[in-house]
């Protein structure tokens, strides 16, 4: 938006109210600042006075949002909310910088390859020297980045982003073993860039345009007709980033369905012990890639799996690209019901098609220190395909454990 657009924007908004009930944050604090119809009035008044967006009161409310966009499902004017805070957003980050945590972040972001490489030997070092506290558990995860591929042509490309590379490491081996026993060509391209999602968060419009700019020459570059992403907090960036271009986003599980009768027949002996999936799916899949039934479909396709679906009306765990970091408090507390709910049903595994709800949520897990929790892991769905592929097939096994 431009500078005289953000007004515009507000105006759509008629008052009325009815997303308070669905604001996660709103729902927390009960302060109309940190609801819909209350930042969207900061942000009118931030539009027509400057000045406003170094009070710390405006900031705070401004930059507490979620982004869940929630509020956007059930607007009956369909107000553009994602536009109205990140355009406000943009403008409390001219008169501001934000803290060191969200530097290096934004940094991490910005320089994927070797924040990944960082990632993983933290992550390494934090496996072999436990140590208390939320960033040692957040950096057990973390592993060394898979080696991408400098291919001149790919026709079909997975997205890996950026700290994702790390956290999700075991994600992309998995869509590669599957691919891989398919015999299905899908190549996981060396200098991609972050899709722009967290600098968007940020108010840096100039780096997640920048981000986009090399995605596109990179996918352009190699004759790219469809890149796989496995991310939700990724897909809707990236189809604004390539809109206009003949390269399709296409969500993992989505992928995966359309191909379930090359893979399925691989399952057909395949006996399995019972496992009690549980499904959390982020607001980005729900509100921003709104592809559910794929996800839902992949895994009841699994033998052996039962599946326990998390209300969604438990909201957002929490984590929302930055607001984790900037905001841990407030991401502990709207991921306490949600961790309640998982241990209440009596679950041996937890599946989510996001990177930061996936870690925040198993941290929130282990600190939980319920019994059992330390094994209750939250992974992409389509890791427990490729267990159950590598049940029946062993020599997968050494693909897998390869990254290849």
């Amino acid at each position: 938006p431009t500078t005289a657009s953000l007004s515009a924007l507000a105006d759509q908004c008629v008052m009325c109210g009815l997303c308070l009930p669905h604001c996660p944050t709103f729902r927390l604090t009960g302060t109309e600042s940190h609801s819909p119809r209350g930042r969207i009035s900061l942000a009118r008044a931030l539009d027509q006075q400057p000045a406003l967006a170094s009070e710390a009161s405006y900031r705070e409310a401004l930059e507490s949002c979620l982004q869940c966009r929630a509020c956007e499902k059930v607007c009956p004017a369909h107000v553009e909310y994602g536009e109205i805070i990140e355009e406000a957003r943009a403008r409390l980050r001219l008169a501001q910088a934000p803290t060191l945590a969200l530097r290096m972040l934004s940094w991490a972001a910005e320089h994927p390859r070797e924040s990944a490489i960082g990632l993983g030997i933290a992550g390494a070092l934090s496996r072999r020297v436990p140590l208390p506290g939320r960033g040692a558990r957040l950096a057990r995860r973390a592993q060394a980045p898979l080696q991408l591929s400098v291919a001149q042509q790919a026709a079909d490309v997975l997205f890996v982003g950026c700290v994702a590379r790390a956290f999700e490491r075991e994600t992309h081996v998995a869509t590669l073993v599957i691919a891989k026993a398919m015999g299905v060509s899908l190549t996981a391209l060396s200098d991609q860039a972050c899709c722009g999602a967290i600098h968007r968060h940020l108010g840096e419009t100039a780096r997640a345009e920048a981000a986009a700019q090399r995605n596109r020459a990179r996918f352009a570059g190699v004759g790219a007709r469809r890149v796989i992403v496995s991310d939700s907090g990724c897909i809707d960036s990236l189809k604004r980033a390539l809109e206009g271009d003949p390269t399709e986003v296409i969500e993992l599980c989505r992928w995966l369905l359309g191909l379930v009768s090359m893979w399925r027949p691989l399952l057909s002996a395949s006996r399995p012990s019972p496992q009690r999936v549980g499904l959390f799916m982020p607001c980005t899949h729900r509100n921003a890639v709104g592809d559910i039934e794929a996800v839902r479909a992949l895994l009841s396709s699994l033998p052996g799996v039962e599946l326990a679906e998390i209300p969604a009306g438990l909201g957002c765990c929490g984590a929302a690209g930055p607001h984790l970091v900037a905001h841990p408090q407030a991401a502990d507390a709207l991921a306490a019901p949600i961790v309640q709910e998982i241990l209440k049903l009596g679950l041996d595994a937890v599946a989510t098609t996001n990177v930061g709800c996936a870690l925040h949520l198993q941290e929130r897990l282990a600190a939980a220190g319920a019994t059992g929790a330390a094994v209750l892991r939250v992974r992409h769905p389509v890791s427990f395909v490729v267990e159950r592929l590598m049940t029946e097939h062993r020599n997968l096994g050494g693909a897998h454990d390869a990254g290849a």
